[in-house]
């Protein structure tokens, strides 16, 4: 292979500022740091992720879909790739899953990536059936039109091995940079911003305000938590549909005054220095970057052994796993970290070890290039 640079397209949504959106972000980060590599990205909306990737210095095209039809969408897609050179277009999420592999086919561009980064979520009438239909479409292109599929957890490979030749898959689990995920406040200034006591116990949780995320489960655990321990607040930050009958379970619960619903944060990192426990309340999860952020600013986990979360947290070590969908075992766990200050600070210092020396958005970003790299040395 040349030493000329490998040009490499990303597609993503960027409409949300969620879990896989600070992944992308984080992963050009520092793929831009890279010297064999030339990015640049195409958005279908506006967001907080443009403007990360093009602080990072990577040439961004949006194209607004909710301005555009599909065929105008990948119109202007296919011009903007038709002069750049790229051999790679590197997708995320269905939809753009399949926009990329029309593309590659299109502009000839000879390899297509994608990255997986949740299960599919469930949905209902007229929606799931447009999830469905999407679905079988995305498949399709996963097994025919695809070279590689980053899976970010073994768990989740397990899952796309059913729909894909293993051999296309590549686990790539998330990175964090320490340099980015930091706070400059203390955990009494951190409070302090939330408006909730110095001296007391914040128990939080982070993320979309969807089903999935089961956060009646939460909010049945400080139910039960609360009659244990009435020094200790809530903290649940994030948007989504949910959030209407969230508020309304919190009312029905009688803890009113101890949940705040803080909505989009921008300044998560420090909203996370507040806590003294992550609680992690899903039903599925890839591998979430909120669990890697938590254990990288010192907060302990607890959190459901679902999806790639027991691949990070060792049982008793760098966390606390709960096996079952049960308030009363995740109420338990909690309990007992916020009992044992030794021990919370024990689990806290080995969650900092853990993503140090396992999960460094530097080593992901290194694994990407890799990848990259031995697609082209194939041409």
């Amino acid at each position: 292979m040349s030493s000329e640079k490998v040009a490499v397209c990303h597609i993503a949504s960027g409409d949300l500022w969620a879990g896989a959106e600070v992944q992308i972000a984080t992963l050009l980060r520092n793929l831009a740091q890279t010297e064999e590599l030339r990015l640049s990205a195409i958005l279908l909306n506006p967001g907080r992720l443009a403007q990360e990737i093009r602080g990072c210095g990577i040439d961004v095209r949006i194209i607004p879909e909710s301005q555009k039809s599909f065929l105008a969408v990948f119109s202007e897609a296919a011009t903007y790739l038709a002069s750049r050179g790229v051999r790679i277009l590197h997708s995320h999420r269905y939809k753009e899953n399949v926009l990329g592999a029309l593309l590659a086919h299109r502009c000839r561009i000879p390899f297509v990536v994608r990255t997986q980064h949740g299960l599919s979520e469930p949905h209902v009438g007229f929606r799931q059936i447009k999830q469905k239909l999407i679905q079988r479409l995305d498949r399709f292109v996963a097994r025919w039109a695809t070279d590689r599929v980053i899976s970010v957890s073994s768990e989740m490979s397990r899952h796309l091995a059913q729909q894909v030749n293993s051999q296309k898959i590549v686990i790539i689990p998330n990175g964090v940079d320490p340099a980015i995920v930091h706070s400059e406040l203390s955990v009494a200034e951190a409070r302090d911003r939330l408006g909730v006591p110095r001296d007391c116990h914040v128990l939080g949780a982070a993320g979309r305000l969807e089903h999935i995320k089961r956060l009646d489960i939460f909010l049945e655990a400080a139910k039960l938590l609360s009659a244990e321990r009435r020094d200790t607040w809530y903290v649940i930050a994030g948007e989504g549909k949910e959030e209407a009958r969230l508020r309304a379970l919190t009312q029905s619960l009688g803890l009113g005054d101890r949940v705040m619903f803080l909505g989009h944060r921008d300044d998560i990192y420090d909203v996370l220095r507040a806590l003294d426990i992550l609680v992690l309340s899903s039903d599925h999860e890839g591998l979430p970057m909120v669990l890697l952020e938590a254990l990288c600013l010192g907060v302990v986990v607890v959190a459901r052994a679902v999806g790639g979360i027991p691949e990070v947290i060792q049982n008793g070590v760098n966390g606390i796993l709960v096996d079952l969908p049960d308030p009363r075992d995740l109420a338990d766990a909690c309990v007992q970290v916020l009992a044992d200050r030794t021990r919370a600070q024990r689990l806290a210092e080995a969650g900092l070890r853990s993503v140090t020396e396992g999960y460094g958005a530097a080593m992901a970003a290194d694994q990407v290039t890799r990848l990259y790299l031995s697609l082209c040395e194939r041409s």
